[in-house]
């Protein structure tokens, strides 16, 4: 992949970033449920209409993209070809209750294998900051931004997902309990893509799913960005490379660096 390759795919991505974040802040002024998205989940019109942004701001490159949404699932974009995994609005419920806390995720690849990642990004809606990684640097806003050096698991700031309604394995909360006796500053923003990006940035040490809950569209963009700034991940329960067209659910760590990384799987082990 050539430097004006990336270059284009870059302000494809970014633009797109930017109009679907528009198109939310338009929208959220009067929120209407519309329907049950591929996963039955609830899509409301800012949703969609981020959606929407998206797509039309890959039409307009006049490549050809085949588009993996939340929302809508498959979408062929002037035919299809490229491949870009898009969550129009992580942390939707906070969205919809007023809670100033959610995100656009995109990602462009050559294929639908991980390692064909070309460049990924988040957009914090309600800050307009831009999380972009193109594969030599993650940038926040232009500048170039690395994972923190923490290594202490005590002094961490981590997303630590706490959820256990629904779990019937109490292995699953029994290892939950160990990380929030370990992590002294626990976090949960409610929009995953966000929190997972913000690891390679260095404004959070750790991110902890301990449940399979997550999606692809979720947390593409940012192992991408995880693997681009050296960061530790890795997929609980999957051993061998992302599929992106995966539909089940993930379950990931996230940290600034391998010695903190392996301190989390010790303690969960």
């Amino acid at each position: 992949m050539s430097v004006l390759d990336i270059e284009k795919f870059s302000k494809i991505l970014i633009s797109a970033l930017e109009h679907a974040r528009n198109k939310i802040i338009k929208s959220r002024e009067k929120i209407v449920s519309l329907r049950e998205n591929r996963f039955g989940d609830t899509t409301y019109n800012i949703d969609y209409e981020a959606e929407k942004a998206i797509v039309e701001e890959f039409k307009k490159s006049g490549i050809g993209f085949t588009m993996i949404s939340e929302e809508s699932g498959t979408i062929d974009v002037n035919g299809g070809g490229l491949i870009a995994i898009v969550d129009p609005l992580d942390g939707s419920n906070n969205a919809v209750r007023g809670i100033p806390c959610y995100s656009v995720s995109i990602c462009i690849s050559k294929s639908l294998k991980f390692s064909d990642i070309i460049v990924s990004g988040v957009i914090n809606v309600n800050t307009g900051d831009i999380i972009f990684c193109d594969g030599k640097n993650v940038y926040l806003n232009g500048q170039v931004k690395r994972p923190s050096s923490r290594t202490e698991l005590p002094l961490t700031l981590a997303t630590v997902i706490p959820r256990v309604y629904g779990v019937e394995d109490s292995r699953y909360s029994e290892k939950l309990f160990k990380i929030l006796k370990h992590v002294r500053y626990p976090r949960f923003f409610g929009t995953a893509a966000i929190e997972t990006a913000y690891v390679s940035t260095g404004n959070l040490d750790a991110f902890i799913e301990l449940y399979p809950r997550l999606r692809v569209v979720d947390i593409a963009s940012s192992l991408y960005m995880a693997k681009t700034s050296g960061a530790f991940f890795k997929l609980l329960n999957i051993e061998n490379e992302l599929d992106l067209a995966y539909d089940g659910r993930i379950s990931c760590i996230l940290a600034a660096n391998n010695v903190l990384g392996n301190k989390i799987l010790d303690v969960i082990s």
